[in-house]
This record gives structure tokens, sequence and C-alpha cells, in this order.
């Protein structure tokens, strides 16, 4: 047995210690931030107020972060400095996407980012640049704690998978219970809803958009700040449902703002979203037209809000550039999502195609099975009838006779029986069972054997060196006789003479069964119905042969067959 490391240990025992752990973590920073921010009372509670709360951040995350909020507003509401104790809101997101409910992880977030929006226009609101700057400063770090969060969560979860029992463990101890939560398996729920949900997701991002930007604008004291803030946001909410009229929205309130505001709008980010969205999601003409009208309006811009000639033109490329590059994305975006769909499409051919695999190989099976239960009970019936009338009249004056004619009859349904038994043993497809091994063409003598004791005067002769051939080809040599002896005793009768010819040549294996009866003109009286020459075709199609059937110029009928032989027999 291998024992862990000292430090694994002491790793393992600190894991059932979180309280103590994060008390012993948090205490520096709990130090700093209040020798930092401590050079007056209520700067030392509120620092105090943010950081101590950490200290239960594993073992209640919910009450710690609801603690650190509260500390952070009063910071807001009630301080005229921005302290370094608010790096306890990042350890929050943090602890709350890791170790606290889905609810609590996602309301932690949006507060955040709220809070970050309140921050930037209480502590930064002297200039609209440093509003703006500050504030995604603080958002993105907010994103950034609850992204490692939720890779902390999955690796949890990981790690309190069991793993499947080694093999020869004991299959009766009692499986650990699941786990109550399983992160990748609703993160994957979660993902599919919203993907089925466009206008919802859209809605809830033009929300948190609105919510971060109209306060900014409202804040930098603009002309209509409110009312230009929310035009340029809202439509976004159906940016992907309706593209080209949310661009079209977001505009419109591009010029108005243009026309009605002095100063240069946070919220304008949304001609990028829609600039994006229309590349992704629009047809071309919405793509070509928003692109032209993005770079039109950063020309306007630069000549409105820019102070000098030389900041006009820079700008003007920065606003050109934003644009363009929101174009590539957006194209981007567009490729992946079509790529997505052939292969969906491909996908769905694919399961198209396999099912039409499927059935025609149904189809071939069914056919397959009909040349078998035709050969074997076409044959058997045949020589069972023939000698059941030979028995008939030969009762009367020959016993003897009609003793050998049933037990013809009896050998005949036997081997009928057998080979039903096998055919059916093959269908069923039982492992448990033993399959008797299915006739070849080397046992086409013993077959004629059989015919000619049903009454038939039939000789058979054997050219060549026989060869081993394949189950495939070997049975449709065999059938292919079997079924022309049976046309014979159907068509002719008893009373006929056959001649079988079986010759091993160079490449193929030539088959010949002739008679001197009336051959198939009885069938064209409405004694056959032409199956069993179609299946004999059919048997030597499938094997690369071919075999011809008609009647003899002298009288009788003749059916030749060639099977070539495959490769490597």
């Amino acid at each position: 047995m291998q024992h862990p490391s000292p430090a694994r240990a002491v790793l393992d025992g600190l894991r059932g210690h979180a309280l103590a752990v994060d008390a012993a973590l948090m205490a520096p920073l709990i130090l700093t931030a209040a020798v930092v921010d401590g050079h007056s009372g209520e700067h030392l509670v509120v620092t105090l107020g943010l950081t101590a709360p950490l200290i239960w951040r594993r073992a209640a995350p919910v009450t710690s972060a609801a603690v650190v909020a509260a500390f952070a507003l009063l910071e807001v509401l009630a301080l005229d400095a921005f302290l370094v104790g608010n790096v306890a809101v990042l350890f929050s997101v943090y602890a709350l996407a890791a170790h606290a409910p889905r609810w609590a992880a996602a309301g932690g977030l949006v507060v955040a980012l709220l809070g970050a929006g309140l921050a930037g226009v209480v502590f930064f609101g002297d200039s609209s640049g440093s509003v703006f700057v500050t504030t995604g400063i603080m958002s993105l770090l907010a994103v950034v704690a609850a992204v490692l969060g939720l890779a902390r969560r999955t690796r949890l979860a990981h790690a309190d998978t069991p793993a499947p029992a080694p093999p020869g463990t004991s299959a009766g101890r009692t499986a650990p219970p699941p786990p109550e939560w399983d992160f990748e398996v609703r993160l994957a729920e979660a993902v599919s809803w919203l993907r089925g949900h466009p206008l919802v997701v859209d809605a809830v991002i033009a929300g948190a958009l609105a919510l971060l930007l109209v306060p900014t604008g409202v804040a930098m004291g603009s002309d209509g700040g409110l009312f230009l803030s929310a035009a340029l946001v809202v439509p976004l909410a159906w940016r992907r449902m309706a593209p080209a009229a949310s661009a079209a929205c977001v505009a419109a309130a591009a010029l108005l703002e243009v026309v009605l505001s002095s100063q240069f709008l946070p919220a304008n980010v949304a001609v990028l979203v829609a600039v994006y969205s229309l590349a992704a999601y629009a047809p071309r003409w919405a793509r070509y037209a928003g692109l032209v009208t993005a770079l039109f309006g950063a020309l306007l811009a630069a000549v409105r809000y820019g102070p000098d000639t030389a900041t006009d033109l820079i700008l003007l490329v920065l606003l050109a550039v934003s644009a363009v590059a929101a174009y590539a994305l957006g194209i981007v975006r567009r490729a992946r999502l079509q790529h997505l769909e052939q292969l969906a499409e491909r996908a769905r051919l694919l399961e198209v195609e396999r099912e039409n695999e499927s059935r025609l190989a149904a189809t071939t099976e069914r056919q397959r099975i009909a040349r078998e239960m035709h050969d074997v009970v076409a044959h058997s019936l045949s020589v069972i009838i023939a000698q059941a009338d030979g028995g008939r009249y030969a009762g009367r004056s020959d016993p003897q006779a009609a003793v050998a004619a049933l037990e013809t009859i009896a050998g005949t349904g036997r081997q009928a029986l057998t080979d039903m038994r096998s055919l059916l043993g093959v269908l069923r497809q039982d492992p448990g069972s033993e399959l008797l091994p299915q006739p070849d063409a080397t046992q086409i003598p013993a077959l004629v054997e059989s015919v000619r004791r049903s009454g038939l005067d039939v000789d058979v002769s054997v050219e060549g060196e026989p060869r081993p051939l394949p189950p495939g080809p070997g049975l449709a040599a065999y059938r292919i006789v079997q079924e022309s002896l049976t046309n014979v005793l159907k068509h002719s009768g008893p009373a006929s003479r056959a001649a079988v010819l079986v010759r091993w040549e160079a490449d193929r294996l030539r088959l010949v069964v002739i008679d001197d009866g009336r051959g198939a003109a009885a069938a064209g009286h409405g004694r056959g119905s032409g199956q069993g020459i179609r299946g004999m075709a059919e048997r030597a199609h499938l094997h690369g042969g071919r075999l011809s059937a008609g009647p003899r110029p002298g009288g009788g009928f003749e059916v030749q067959a060639e099977l070539p032989y495959p490769r490597g027999s």
C-alpha cells in the first residue's frame, strides 16, 4: 500500500478545517487593508466590515457575501474615498461561484456589476472617461472572479465524483450517493435552454448593459443622457431575432445623440454590438449597410466631439477600427454557425443513409430467406409428392415399392426438417446453439443420389479438381442444382431422365443440368411461377456469375450457370 507524502497528508487534514484555513489566509489581507485604509475611524470600520467576513467565505458563502455587499453600499453612501478593502468584493464573487447555490452565484455577480457602476459614478464621476474606464475595469474583474469560481466548482465536482470500482472488488458494497448538484450536467442544461431562447438571453444582456451604462450617462450630465443611453441599449434585446430592426433603432438613437448631446456617451458601445449582430445574423444587404452606416457615424462622431483636428483623426480611426473589428467578429460567428449547420445537415443525411442501408439490408435478407425457404421446401415437397403418387399406385400391386416410397418420403422430410432448423438457427442468431453447416458444391453428388432415390433417373459427372469455396458461392452452386432437379420432378415427372455436369475450370465453376422431359412447358400452363429460376439467377448474380435457363432444341430443359472463384480461393 502506497502511503501519501507528508505534504499531501497536511493538505488532506486542512480540507476538513475550512474556517481555520480561511482565517489564516485572509488575515494578511485584513491587516493590509486596515493599515492602508485606517487613517480614520470610519474608514477602518468599513474596511474591516469588507474584509473580515472573508473568514467564513467557504463555511457560509452567502452570509459572507451579504455582509461584504452591505459594507460596500455603506462605503458608497457615507465615505468619500474608494477603499483598498473593496478587493473583498472579488473574493466574495469567487466564493459564491465556487461554493454557493446557483441563485446566489448569479445574484452575487449581478450585484457586483451594479456596484461597479455605482462606485464608478460616485468615486470617479469627475470625468466621463474616468467613469467609463474604472467601471469597465471593475466589471471585468468581477466577471473574471466569477469565471475562476466556476472553474473551481468544476474541479471540486470532479474530485467528489467517485471513481469506478476496480475489477475484482465486491459488488455488494453500497454505492456512494450521487452528488446533489452536478455542475457539468446543470451547466449543459442551462446552455441548451439559453440557446433555445435567444430573445430572453439578449433581453437580459441588454438589461445588464442598461444598468451599467445608463447611470453612467446620467452622471456625466449630458443633455438627454438618460433617454439617449436607454435608446441605444434597449434595442439590443432583439438583436438576434430582428437584427436589421435592432440596428436601425440603434443607428437612429446614435444620430439623435450627435444632434442633441454635447458628450460622447458610453452607451455607444451598443453600436459595436449592433454591427456584430448584423454581420452574424442579418442578410448580406443589411450587413453591408450596417458597416457603411457605422463608418459614417464614426466620421460624424469624430467631427462632433473632437476638440481639434488631430483629436478628430484619432477618434475617427479608433471608432472605425472598432466598427470593422466588430464586423469581422460577426463574420467569424456567422461562419461558425454555418459550419455547425453543415455538420448538422451532414449528420442528418448520414442518418438517412444509414436508415436506407438498413432497409436495403433488410430487403436483401428477406430475399435471401425467401430463396432459402423456396429451395428447401420446394425440393422436399416435390420429392414427397412424387413418391406419394408413386407409392399410391404401387401399393396395390407392389407393397415393397410402397414401403420404399414411404421411406424416401420420411427421409426427405427429415432432411427438410434439418435444413429448416439450420436456416432458423441462422435467423435466430442464438449464440448458445450450434449451427449446422450449410451444404456446398462438394455435396452435389450426394444431392443427386438423394434425388435418384426418389425415382428420378439422373446422372452426375464431375470434371476437374474440386476446390474449396467460401460458404456463399458453395451454397449457391448447391441450391442451383437442387432447384434445377426440383423443377425436373415438378414439371417433367419421375419418368424423365436428367444429367448434371459439375466442371471445375481454371477460374470458375460451371454447372449444367439437362432433362429430356417437357421442361418449362408445363410451367407455361400454370404449374409454376418462375420464382425458382429467378432465385437461381439472383444467387448467381450475387456472387458475380450468370445463369441461363430455357427449353432445349430437341426437347426438355437446360440450366447453365457459371460462378467465378473468389480471389484467394
